[in-house]
């Protein structure tokens, strides 16, 4: 049973096209009937299943989840101040939420590579008004363009570092999409637990860490956000690859 991240795991930060043994991966898992989920923490395209499909990951039903499958469990579409990329506020819009940066009922937060110093003065003014916070994920940090950038996770430290206040947040590595997770890999094996679960990703403190927290085997590849284990702490993980390639051989034996 497996949850597998897709940013430097199935597919290249660098060009985002899929990562040697990716599509294979997908498709021995789903000829071996193996319960999975693919776990992301995508906030731009609403339809990102299906761009992950036309690039040949044979992903089936009910195998998917992103911070907006637990977002709509978690906030009905109303008055936001949303920061995020275009892409991120345009499916907030899609979605039914309304842009409103005077009176908001909410704040969300999401990925973004061009934040302006007044966008942080917003937040914080935003967080001295109680208005509920929602952090799209807790990332900390992400590659684009092959230089790394800070995620919302580090974001929102930065935040809590100015003021104190609380958030809740929907994507990867929360308690919320985790459970959420659970739910839906259970869907096709109903006796599962974390404790069954082996996670798949490039974020050794993004998504493992947590997930060693909940019981699940913790395997860290090294084909995005990070080249080598230097400065990590192995002891916390149950394996290392360079790639899905050289797991899915192991898995094969």
């Amino acid at each position: 049973m497996f949850f597998l991240d897709v940013q430097g795991t199935l597919i290249s930060d660098h060009d985002k096209s899929l990562i040697h043994g990716a599509k294979e991966l997908i498709d021995f898992l789903n000829a071996k009937n193996l319960p999975y989920v693919i776990i992301t923490n995508n906030t731009k395209k609403l339809d990102f299943l299906e761009k992950l499909q036309q690039k040949g990951l044979a992903i089936k039903e009910n195998a998917y989840i992103d911070p907006f499958s637990v977002l709509k469990h978690l906030l009905k579409p109303c008055k936001v101040a949303a920061f995020g990329a275009d892409e991120f506020v345009k499916s907030l819009e899609n979605l039914g939420f309304e842009l409103d940066f005077v009176n908001p009922s909410a704040v969300l937060v999401a990925s973004y590579d061009d934040f302006k110093f007044v966008d942080f003065a917003s937040m914080i003014e935003f967080a001295r008004r109680e208005v509920r916070f929602i952090a799209m994920h807790e990332t900390s940090i992400y590659k684009k363009d092959g230089r790394p950038y800070p995620g919302v996770g580090s974001i929102m430290a930065m935040l809590k570092n100015a003021i104190d206040f609380k958030y809740e947040v929907v994507g990867k590595p929360s308690i919320a999409f985790y459970k959420e997770a659970l739910n839906l890999i259970r869907r096709q094996n109903s006796k599962i637990d974390f404790e069954d679960i082996k996670i798949i990703s490039d974020d050794f403190r993004g998504d493992l860490l947590k997930a060693k927290e909940l019981g699940m085997k913790t395997l860290l590849v090294l084909s995005g956000k990070i080249s080598d284990t230097k400065g990590l702490d192995t002891d916390l993980l149950d394996g290392v690859y360079p790639s899905v390639f050289e797991f899915l051989k192991e898995l094969k034996c």
